[in-house]
Order: structure tokens, then sequence, then C-alpha cells
């Protein structure tokens, strides 16, 4: 089945304010955000109002702690009542404020830099949670099923699609997996399976999926990185929740090979 599935599942000490001045919700433009225009991240959005909210709830248990306390606090969805689909901007002077004589180390630095930088940037990055079971829905379907169309099985698919009333997630999402991601023309398109695998918690899965491949697509690190880096990335969130657990990449995707260094940091912001 492996070899029919085209989803790129290979394919989420005491610094001061002037320290943390770097991380800014601007870096991807050099501090000017009017004049310069990011053509590379990913704001994250969900298909509902309902994913956006369970995406708020993974992303901030990716940072676990009384110092990222005031940060979680920036983590939330758009609108007045903040109900809606994607991810409210994080302000420079709100991020300054959050780490006010707080303490980051080299990991939790890089994962609230990625974060931060995929939230405020321009291209769409939709999240979706669905169950292992029946079909997708329109949005991920319409994201999906190009890719299928275009490989081996394509002459089969509308046979495939009437027999099961849409895009079944079993074809999408092999053995059982927790998450998968594919590129789209804007963005990228990650589907979290509730009642997939999901070894170290749901939020894990969430920014491995959202984080190592979404963003670490839409910042120019194609199909051949697509292993490397989400492996890596998975492990800085694993790091940072202080879950100790290792994961090299053995059981991940169609390459189910040992990724050289699986602990160091993932090359992309």
């Amino acid at each position: 089945m492996k070899h029919l599935i085209f989803i790129l599942i290979v394919l989420l000490y005491p610094l001061s304010s002037l320290a943390y001045s770097h991380l800014s919700p601007y870096s991807y433009c050099g501090g000017d955000p009017i004049n310069c225009v990011d053509p590379t991240g990913c704001v994250i959005e969900g298909v509902t109002k309902k994913d956006a909210a369970m995406a708020v709830e993974d992303f901030r248990l990716m940072f676990p702690g009384d110092e990222f306390a005031n940060f979680r606090s920036l983590i939330v969805q758009s609108g007045k009542k903040q109900n809606g689909k994607s991810f409210a901007i994080i302000s420079a002077d709100a991020l300054s404020a959050a780490f006010t004589r707080i303490t980051l180390n080299e990991d939790q630095q890089a994962l609230v830099e990625m974060v931060v930088n995929t939230i405020n940037s321009d291209d769409v990055h939709k999240v979706e949670y669905i169950k292992g079971v029946g079909t997708l829905s329109n949005q991920a379907t319409k994201s999906f099923l190009p890719g299928f169309l275009s490989g081996e099985i394509g002459p089969d698919m509308p046979v495939i699609l009437e027999r099961n009333g849409g895009l079944p997630v079993w074809l999408v999402v092999n053995e059982g997996g927790g998450g998968v991601t594919t590129p789209t023309q804007n963005g990228s398109h990650s589907l979290i399976i509730l009642d997939g695998e999901h070894p170290n918690g749901r939020a894990v899965t969430t920014g491995h999926e959202i984080l190592g491949h979404g963003r670490s697509l839409a910042t120019g690190f194609g199909d051949s990185q697509q292993h490397v880096q989400a492996i890596r990335t998975e492990n800085l969130i694993l790091r940072v929740m202080g879950i100790p657990f290792i994961n090299t990449g053995i059981n991940h995707g169609k390459d189910e090979i040992p990724v050289p260094s699986p602990s160091l940091l993932p090359s992309f912001r």
C-alpha cells in the first residue's frame, strides 16, 4: 500500500529582553513588514473553528512550564472573541513582554521562533482533525486528490471516489498513522488523525506535521529533506515538552531509515 501513497509524509538561563530582541515576529522580513513581504511562511488556519481551537490547544501544550505562561496566552484564535478559523497574529511588543526577564535555552528559543514566524507569515497552512474512517472533507479532498490523480492509481480514482462516497481516509493515512501533510498551491494541508497513533501525545503529532512538514516545505525544504527536517522538529518539540524520547526516524514515512543526528536543530525557522 505504501507505494501507492503520494502524500508527503516523508512526505506544531536568564535571557534579557535585549538578548531576546532578535526573536521578532517580523524577523522573516528583516523587521520591515511594510516594505518587505514574506513569500515562504504559513499562517495556521483550521478548516473549521473547531479545528483551529484544537490546533491552539496543541500548540499551547508544546510549551509547558511557568516560563511560557505569558507566551501561551498569545497563542489564540483570531477574532474579537478569539473563535476564528486562524491563529491571531503575535505582535512584537506582546512577544517581547511575554519573555521579559525570562530565560530560554537554545531549544526553547528555536521552537518559539519557529512557531511565531509560522503564525505571523502569509502562506496558508490548513489543519484538520479527523477520525481514521470515512472520507475527507471537501477542502482536504481538493488538497490531496491531485496527487492521486497524477499517480499510478489515477485511472482508478473515479471508481474509488464513487464506491466510497469521496476520498477515503484510509487511502491517505496508511497503517494507522497519526497525521499526514501535503503541499498546496499557497501553503500546505495537514490532517491530524484523532484515533491514530500518537505515542507522545497529539500535540507532538500536530507540531511534526504543521511545523516539521508544512513549515519546512514552505521555507524551501523540498521532498528530499522532509524525512530529516520533520524528525528533527519532532525531537525539538519533545525536548521542549520534557518528554524523554528520541525519534530516530526508523518508523517515519516511506523512508523508514534512521535520521543522521536526529537531535540536531532543524535547518529552518
